[in-house]
């Protein structure tokens, strides 16, 4: 972090640290603000105009990129159906009677598997968000169990099951392609050379390590 960096980029770049792996949407006034790389991922995304902010203490421009709060929820369900994850970090206490910055916290993250604003929700698809936990330390092995947590939000539905062995991977990979899951969340196994040892039986999902 930087020692440049004004105390409200502290405050983002504090709660981007912890939610690496999503889009920061970083509430400053009438907006919700977005930096460095989620700023460039986002305007393309979004297709919202690029700007920048005050330079770095490397001396180049932050890239920043912003939306209204009062339309936040419509470009969170935009984002997240295109495969994001969205952390909501929002003024928690009043402007008006803070005593220097404002404080703010990630309230929220949404993810494919967790939007349920039936707003910006198909009715004629499910949702589903689906876990899976291998009963051996690796997992998907020809001999190992696999048990399963099947989950839509918008609906409350939720099931369980368990599938073993060779004939069993394959009914997962089938059930796996008839329910089109939108998330897909696994152990953070890596192989040797850094990449996911869990096979990718389904398309379309997101898959969370």
């Amino acid at each position: 972090m930087s020692s440049a960096a004004t105390p409200a980029m502290r405050q983002y770049l504090d709660a981007k640290q912890q939610h690496r792996d999503a889009i920061m949407l970083f509430r400053m006034g009438d907006f919700y603000e977005m930096f460095y790389e989620d700023a460039l991922v986002a305007a393309r995304a979004l297709e919202r105009p690029l700007t920048s902010r005050s330079k770095d203490a490397n001396g180049g421009a932050v890239p920043m990129c912003g939306v209204p709060f009062h339309a936040v929820d419509g470009y969170i369900a935009r984002l997240v159906k295109k495969g994001f994850r969205v952390a909501i970090c929002d003024q928690v206490e009043d402007p008006r009677t803070a005593k220097g910055i404002v404080k703010r916290e990630v309230v929220r993250v949404v993810s494919p598997g967790t939007l349920t604003d039936s707003n910006y929700l198909d009715a004629r698809e499910p949702a589903f968000l689906v876990a899976l936990a291998p009963a051996a330390e690796h997992g998907t092995g020809p001999g190992d169990t696999v048990g399963v947590a099947l989950l839509d939000l918008s609906t409350g539905e939720f099931t369980t099951a368990e599938y073993t062995g060779p004939d069993g991977m394959q009914a997962l990979a089938d059930e796996l392609a008839v329910l089109k899951p939108r998330e897909i969340v696994v152990p953070g196994s890596r192989g040797a050379d850094g990449s996911p040892t869990w096979p990718r039986p389904t398309a379309g999902a997101v898959w969370r390590l």
